[in-house]
């Protein structure tokens, strides 16, 4: 990793409830086997100025975001470089949709943030049997230190941890001026993380940031 942490390595694999880490000792990112193509999937778009706009307004620095990422539209483009929908479901619940997850193994495994290079994809599955992408996610591991040990790495279990034994190493990081929010595991084979949502290609009513998007559907 990137940070002062770099001895730790995170690595990350598909589950059928989503994404695991392991603490250190794993050995170096393998992707999963990515289809080279996917039902209903969409010819490679090119990030015109209409497409880029999508029909609202985002501000500058998304707007920047829409044109690194236009080219996912077309879901074989994202398998190319290394994100997947492997096993993933479509995430809901009553307060909205999150979609199908499309997580990029090697950007996940680095505490890097780069807002031109998103952790995750985020699909609406179509009708079709195809994806329609809505958003990206940002998303960090939280690395924790012992106080007592010095040893360093993330936490799976889904209690707090307690700041008398335990001090975070890396503090939510920002984007577009908002800070990441801090996500307990939501199954025992995901680490407390940081997280930052970002509906640029579907209007989200709960707000461009928010966690779920009820504009979307599962089905």
């Amino acid at each position: 990793m990137k940070t002062h942490a770099s001895r730790v390595r995170t690595c990350f694999v598909l589950t059928g409830l989503g994404l695991a880490c392991a603490a250190a000792g794993c050995s170096d990112i393998n992707n999963p086997a990515r289809p080279t193509a996917a039902p209903g999937a969409t010819a490679a778009v090119a990030p015109s100025d209409s497409l880029v706009t999508a029909g609202f307004d985002v501000g500058p620095e998304l707007a920047q975001v829409r044109r690194a990422t236009a080219q996912f539209h077309d879901i074989s483009a994202a398998y190319a470089v290394g994100y997947t929908t492997e096993h993933e479901p479509c995430v809901s619940s009553p307060a909205g949709v999150m979609g199908v997850h499309a997580p990029n193994f090697a950007l996940l495994g680095d505490q890097a943030i780069d807002p031109l290079r998103p952790e995750l994809l985020l699909y609406e599955p179509t009708r079709e049997g195809g994806f329609k992408l809505a958003g990206v996610e940002y998303f960090q591991v939280v690395l924790l230190r012992n106080r007592e040990t010095q040893a360093v790495g993330p936490r799976f279990d889904s209690t707090p941890w307690d700041p008398a034994q335990f001090e975070v190493v890396n503090a939510a990081p920002q984007l577009f001026g908002e800070s990441f929010h801090l996500a307990p595991p939501p199954v025992p084979t995901v680490p407390w993380h940081w997280s930052l949502h970002a509906w640029i290609w579907t209007p989200n009513p709960a707000g461009i940031f928010s966690d779920w998007n009820p504009s979307l559907r599962c089905e």
